[in-house]
């Protein structure tokens, strides 16, 4: 099964054009969130993401991550990503989900979330129902 992150649609600018996802910075310019991003792996399955504690959690592109090595781009650390889906999905009653809404980027654990996700993505990523 992968994993699946949550980004923040402020820090995702390009992503889609560029097929990536980039590692986010801290204000200093460093790399931050290295203990979540260095899980990143090939196949987990990263999200856009836009919401506010006081609001409903908004899905705007769904990817799949290509490698688990990143590639170099001018000024930053990427993983090559394949977007899958783009448009917007509404989520309601996601309270524990809310939590993480300021995060640029966060492990998303919450089930209900996960598998609105897999909802999302075309047929040939979801996994055959046993007979």
């Amino acid at each position: 099964m992968s994993a699946f992150f949550g980004i923040d649609e402020h820090n995702a600018e390009g992503f889609i054009d560029n097929g990536v996802f980039c590692l986010p910075h801290t204000l200093d310019g460093k790399y931050a969130l290295h203990s979540i991003v260095s899980p990143i792996q090939n196949s987990d399955i990263v999200f856009i993401k836009q919401c506010s504690p006081l609001s409903s959690l908004h899905i705007k592109a769904i990817g799949v991550v290509q490698s688990s090595y990143p590639m170099k781009v001018p000024t930053e650390v990427c993983l090559p990503v394949e977007w899958v889906w783009q448009g917007e999905k509404v989520l309601d009653n996601v309270e524990e989900v809310l939590a993480q809404c300021g995060e640029p980027l966060y492990e998303e654990h919450n089930i209900m979330v996960q598998r609105e996700i897999i909802d999302l993505l075309p047929t040939k990523y979801h996994v055959a129902q046993p007979i």
